[in-house]
């Protein structure tokens, strides 16, 4: 074996455990982003959801100021990154100050925009978090360079975590609204000297001014292209607080919130693992082609039964829980989890642009997306209210995601077919084991029991999907078994040998 074959391998068993190590993380994640949410719904009105929602409207766009870009940037300098690490530190550290600074001054204007005044002090507390998390940005940065997946799950966990406890502990002494907000500034706090321990950043150091321009030239590409993701993140919310009553855009907050879970976990944690190894295979774009290849598929076909899953049991599970209290909100869960899983792909496809630094490409194609889907949100909102806007949102991932994805890969020779397969064979299966089990929960034996038509769903689903795959696409069936059941039995035989 040579030593760049040597080099390679290596390379790629450290991305397979950290995909395992993170994706143990997100499962994590989710049960508890899930017992959270069950906590939350019964000590939160709707009112509230609705409030921090459009309070995030502002924090969110000004909080993809937090790293200008930098982040990415400094990746890419993995070799020489010890000389790149105070220029890199101080200027992320004054853009989220001036980004907090910004928020302050933005809040009374969206207090007036949204005729809440309350978003005043909740925008002001997130903002607080801004200047702390930015941080720990070159810390994050180091240990994703050394692919150390292990301690990155185990932070994503201890924020995950932190968050959601602090939150309803203070939702149970009844601060409303600010159990969203005051939460953020704390795990930000305690996230970088966490950091800080592991990776801390050299702070003191000189630096040519071509580095600085280097930063600032492809960090500003970046800015840009991540402002764009957040209002189009954000644009769904700004959309309703000028059209519907803050309880309103509080059930659709808490479907967003409810449905976009597994899409944000398990599509952000394998871009985090798929990044640092596209960069290191930069000089092998064949080899990097054949990674997001290899990631898209996978990701297509574990994101979309988990989506749409959660789709079948929208409307039994939240009523076994919740009774009529937030059945409004159903109809929008069923339709962003079936949206939202077509843009998990395209976190791929963008960390292979970042990865050979297409930066203007990409803005180019955010450009675009910018206003088309205002335009979407627009009009559907415009003619049809919530229920238009949540339509319009499901349909613009539905569009626009796997058409960047194509354009992104054409160039390395991948077909249209091949991108067709990540979107459309997984939504076919799933389609199909979902809609068998929800036809037997609607049998006459099953029908009017929550519990047991949420069971029936789950079950047929869990035995009906890995049927259709390991028929139709075992090959898929063969990698998923050996991906997980290999490094679970290894580290279950590791774990036997050490006691």
């Amino acid at each position: 074996m040579t030593a760049k074959t040597a080099g390679s391998s290596g390379v790629g068993k450290a991305a397979t455990s950290g995909f395992l190590w993170l994706a143990v993380q997100s499962l994590a994640a989710r049960g508890i982003g899930f017992i959270s949410q069950l906590f939350l719904a019964r000590l939160l009105l709707p009112e509230d959801f609705g409030t921090i929602g459009l309070a995030l409207t502002v924090t969110a766009i000004a909080n993809s100021l937090i790293s200008f870009g930098i982040d990415e940037v400094l990746l890419q300098r993995q070799k020489t990154m010890t000389l790149w690490e105070p220029l890199a530190f101080w200027m992320s550290a004054g853009v989220s100050v001036a980004g907090m600074v910004g928020m302050f001054i933005a809040a009374p204007f969206a207090a007036h925009w949204y005729h809440s005044p309350a978003l005043v002090g909740l925008i002001m507390a997130i903002a607080v978090a801004t200047p702390l998390r930015a941080l720990s940005t070159v810390s994050a940065v180091k240990v994703r360079a050394e692919m150390d997946f292990r301690f990155l799950a185990a932070c994503n966990t201890f924020e995950i975590v932190a968050l959601q406890v602090l939150t309803i502990i203070l939702a149970a002494l009844g601060t409303g609204a600010y159990a969203f907000a005051i939460p953020y500034p704390i795990v930000a706090l305690v996230r970088t000297a966490w950091l800080w321990k592991r990776a801390a950043p050299s702070i003191k150091g000189r630096y040519k001014a071509i580095q600085a321009r280097y930063l600032v030239g492809n960090s500003t590409l970046i800015l840009l292209n991540r402002t764009c993701i957040e209002f189009i993140n954000q644009g769904d919310y700004i959309v309703l607080g000028l059209i519907a009553s803050k309880a309103m855009v509080g059930y659709y907050f808490f479907a967003f919130r409810f449905a976009a879970q597994p899409v944000r976990m398990l599509a952000g944690n394998v871009s985090n693992v798929v990044f640092p190894a596209l960069v290191q295979f930069r000089n092998e774009p064949a080899r990097q082609t054949d990674a997001v290849l290899r990631a898209c598929r996978l990701l297509g076909y574990l994101v979309m039964p988990f989506c749409f899953l959660q789709a079948g049991l929208a409307k039994p599970g939240l009523h076994l829980l919740f009774g009529d209290r937030w059945m409004p909100a159903v109809p929008y869960v069923i339709i962003l989890s079936i949206g939202l899983p077509f843009d998990a792909i395209s976190w791929i496809t963008g960390a292979l642009q970042s990865a050979r630094r297409e930066f203007a490409r990409s803005c180019q194609y955010r450009l675009i997306a910018f206003p088309l889907f205002y335009i979407m949100v627009g009009l559907g909102g415009y003619w049809g209210g919530v229920m238009g806007v949540a339509l319009a949102v499901a349909a613009y991932y539905f569009l626009w995601p796997p058409i960047t994805s194509y354009l992104i890969l054409i160039g390395s020779g991948v077909s249209a077919l091949t991108v067709a397969e990540f979107y459309f064979m997984p939504m076919i299966f799933s389609c199909i084991a979902i809609g068998a089990g929800m036809a037997l929960a609607q049998t006459s034996l099953f029908h009017g029991n929550d519990f047991v038509e949420c069971m029936v769903i789950g079950i047929v689903t869990c035995i009906v999907y890995p049927a259709l795959l390991a028929v139709f696409r075992p090959e898929m069936f063969r990698e998923i078994v050996n991906r997980f059941g290999g490094k679970l039995k290894k580290r279950r035989q590791t774990g036997e040998a050490n006691a």
